[in-house]
């Protein structure tokens, strides 16, 4: 029997986001920059003579055609008239609802793990009009490590690495669904009030020089919105009490990430969240090279970005 190959699927976080408002197709318009970090999902996938299956395990998450893995395998067979079939695990570790990109990276790296299951000759150029099909933020798990992104997310234009992080993620009990979180950041937008600091973000990793004091979240301004909402805003309180030197929403929300001095302080940081309630993960950011040796290893060159 042909062992599972196993292939790791990392959140992300957003160390600028900014949105300009809604586009006449319902999506809105971002500027962001999204770093991976290595809070990871894991696939493990088999050869199967016909047929799809999707087991899950770990955290609560469907299993059924309605998962992003099942779309993307759907959508990698369509495309290239693929027969055979596949046997698919996928252990769940990153929350749901918590604007870490759990999703969105389960469904790049079933296109990418599939593809090699499969001995397709694609390279990422060709996955990328999948990916974006799949969902707004899918397109950067193809490249991983710090990126610019436009459009509704799926315009991706890689940077040079941000400086390695230790980080903590935590988050509270209830997520907070992207939908209701864009409803009700609608409620205050007017015009884009940080657009420049997206540029200043980018102009200091460029430089390799980033500053906590410049990383923001435009959903910060809703926190205070509703229960999930508000939950959030106490994990951001306790992450500063915990020791984090800079407190930021992931995403949407519901999750925030703490910046520390070093690994012990995020251990010690992981800890006390941990007590206090939350769920937590002590963790680092991942670059480029990192992202993709640890995602994709034994991947050929054909596919790296």
């Amino acid at each position: 029997m042909t062992p599972p190959r196993l292939f790791r699927a990392y959140a992300k976080i957003n160390l600028g986001l900014e949105v300009l408002g809604r586009r006449a197709d319902g999506y809105h318009e971002v500027r962001t920059v999204l770093q991976t970090i290595g809070l990871c999902d894991s696939l493990e996938v088999m050869p199967a003579r016909e047929g799809l299956a999707l087991t899950c395990s770990g955290l609560p998450i469907p299993s059924g055609e309605e998962n992003i893995v099942m779309k993307a395998a759907r959508q990698l067979q369509e495309k290239c008239g693929i027969r055979a079939g596949a046997k698919i695990r996928l252990t769940k570790r990153i929350p749901m609802e918590a604007g870490l990109g759990g999703g969105s990276s389960d469904g790049a790296v079933a296109l990418l793990a599939l593809s090699r299951l499969w001995n397709l000759p694609l390279c990422i150029e060709r996955l990328l009009p999948l990916a974006e099909r799949l969902g707004s933020d899918v397109p950067f798990f193809l490249f991983g490590g710090t990126a610019f992104a436009a459009g509704r997310g799926e315009e991706v234009y890689p940077l040079p690495d941000a400086p390695l992080s230790n980080i903590v993620v935590a988050w509270p009990r209830s997520g907070m669904a992207t939908k209701e979180a864009y409803r009700l950041l609608d409620e205050k937008l007017t015009a884009p009030r940080d657009a420049h600091k997206i540029q200043t973000i980018v102009g200091e990793v460029v430089s390799r020089r980033l500053a906590q004091g410049s990383l923001f979240n435009r959903f910060e301004e809703v926190t205070a919105h509703g229960k999930p909402a508000s939950e959030a805003n106490l994990a951001r309180k306790a992450l500063l009490a915990a020791g984090a030197t800079r407190a930021l929403m992931a995403g949407s929300g519901s999750a925030w990430v703490g910046f520390f001095p070093g690994r012990e302080e995020s251990q010690a940081g992981a800890k006390e969240m941990a007590r206090a309630g939350f769920g937590a993960a002590a963790t680092v950011t991942l670059d480029r090279k990192a992202y993709w040796e640890q995602t994709l290893t034994g991947f050929g060159k054909e596919l790296l970005p």
